[in-house]
């Protein structure tokens, strides 16, 4: 391992001495219908381009430009249809191999591409290719552990981060020293070594290994350069250091995410993007308490003036989304609402009386809720005996809100749920509660408070495993 490191870092030195030249890529995308291609740099989870191509008659783009390219990672840049904004996938530039050619599929660039002068990019490609793989399937463990958060699950996670590793350390050790080989260095996953001392139980090695990862996880890698706008692979492992590493409570995501900040704060560009992008990401979310973390963000860096990056406009936006969240934590009691049923007849939301009351806000039309609706039905079989009661709020209004009752005549939905509706939007429930996507959902206990709540659809396992923890 010392001698691959050094390596790494004399490959780090010539990389930064090697001369500038340009490139010639001949691109074809299979099932690319679209007329021109792009070149250029990723900024964050935006693109740059530099300079472009139109198809030739035979199909293909030539991407050719003498301008002086600096070695490294760039993008090539394409259209889905021509109103849409530009995607990208990942392409090196590499001196004595900046002429090739590349076919692969624009919708799966990673997965059978041929390529042609450039063994560079060859190695990318196949990293990428079972990075997808490997990726997965520990996004997948983490996930599980953090629903449901038991010794089962947990030991899960940890052979999904061995698994995850041993990848990694195996693609370097079977790859041409390279591009590749130094980025994957990079971005290696740290795993504890073997403790001296037994640990008493599984929750003292969980809370001892996100520790060490939380002291070693930056250890490869400096993020206040450039390469963290225009390295794809170093803001998703930033994201996935607050996403998927620390127990699943709001202080924890919090510091992490404060300490990526520290780290960015010598690259002023890096910082405020990637501050920007973060507390932006964060409005969006809601399991996990991630709703919190936002409001935490907005209180002590928009509110105070930290958040140089933030227009005005900006600052009395996320504010009043702070509030309004701050309203809907968990623990608290859900604010009241009189919605209406089928014969228009009124109904008191907080007049509900059940141990755990589900409130699905959807739309007839929606293709989300189709999907979650019947997932929920079918759990409820499971859990009506235990005090589950669902009552689905369809957000239709006016003249529309008959597609509400349309939609139920061709469903078949437990006859105990109770559908309701605000035709009128007297009980403005959008807004009340923090309805941001859909389906929406929000699990109250017997006394109305907060129990947990989501926006966007939730697999069966997820849905059961919050069942289960409230109603054992």
């Amino acid at each position: 391992m010392k001698f691959i490191l050094t390596l790494f870092f004399l490959l780090s030195l010539a990389i930064g001495t090697n001369a500038q030249a340009g490139c010639e890529i001949l691109v074809r995308l299979e099932q690319y219908t679209y007329d021109t291609l792009w070149f250029g740099t990723t900024y964050g989870k935006r693109v740059v381009p530099d300079f472009f191509a139109l198809k030739q008659a035979d199909g293909s783009f030539l991407l050719k430009t003498e301008k002086p390219l600096a070695q490294g990672m760039y993008a090539i840049l394409y259209k889905r249809a021509a109103n849409a904004a530009l995607q990208s996938f990942q392409v090196w530039l590499v001196d004595g191999e900046r002429k090739f050619s590349l076919t692969t599929n624009y919708t799966a660039p990673y997965e059978s591409p041929m390529l042609i002068g450039s063994p560079e990019n060859d190695q990318l490609y196949r990293y990428l290719r079972q990075f997808n793989l490997a990726d997965a399937a520990l996004d997948e463990a983490i996930a599980r552990w953090r629903y449901i958060q038991d010794e089962a699950t947990w030991w899960q996670r940890v052979k999904a981060e061995e698994d995850f590793r041993k990848f990694q350390d195996d693609f370097i050790a079977g790859a041409k020293l390279g591009l590749t080989t130094h980025l994957v260095g990079q971005i290696l996953l740290p795993l504890p070594p073997a403790s001296a001392k037994p640990f008493t139980d599984w929750k003292q090695e969980a809370e001892a290994r996100w520790a060490y990862q939380q002291a070693h996880y930056f250890d490869k890698m400096s993020l206040a350069t450039p390469d963290f706008l225009s390295h794809p692979q170093w803001l998703d492992r930033a994201d996935f250091f607050w996403l998927g590493l620390p127990p699943p409570v709001p202080d924890s995501t919090r510091a992490a995410i404060e300490l990526v900040f520290k780290k960015l704060e010598p690259f002023a560009d890096g910082y405020n993007y990637y501050q920007k992008y973060v507390i932006n990401s964060l409005a969006k979310m809601s399991q996990f308490q991630l709703d919190e973390v936002y409001v935490y963000f907005v209180r002590n860096y928009l509110s105070t003036g930290k958040a140089t990056w933030a227009e005005p406009n900006e600052v009395k936006t996320a504010v009043s989304n702070a509030n309004t969240l701050e309203r809907l934590f968990e623990g608290k009691q859900a604010p009241p609402a009189t919605v209406m049923d089928r014969n228009n007849n009124p109904i008191s939301l907080k007049g509900i009386k059940s141990k755990l009351t589900m409130l699905i806000f959807y739309m007839p039309d929606c293709g989300h809720c189709k999907l979650e609706l019947p997932i929920v039905a079918k759990l409820y079989e499971k859990y009506k005996d235990k005090g589950l009661q669902v009552v689905p709020i369809c957000l239709k209004h006016g003249e529309d809100t008959q597609q509400c009752w349309d939609y139920l005549d061709t469903q078949t939905f437990p006859k105990e749920w109770l559908f309701l509706a605000d035709p009128e939007r007297k009980a403005n429930l959008v807004p009340v509660y923090g309805v941001k996507g859909y389906p929406r959902l929000i699990m109250l206990d017997e006394n109305w408070n907060i129990r947990w709540k989501r926006n966007g659809e939730s697999a069966e396992w997820q849905l059961d495993a919050m069942l289960e923890r409230f109603l054992k």
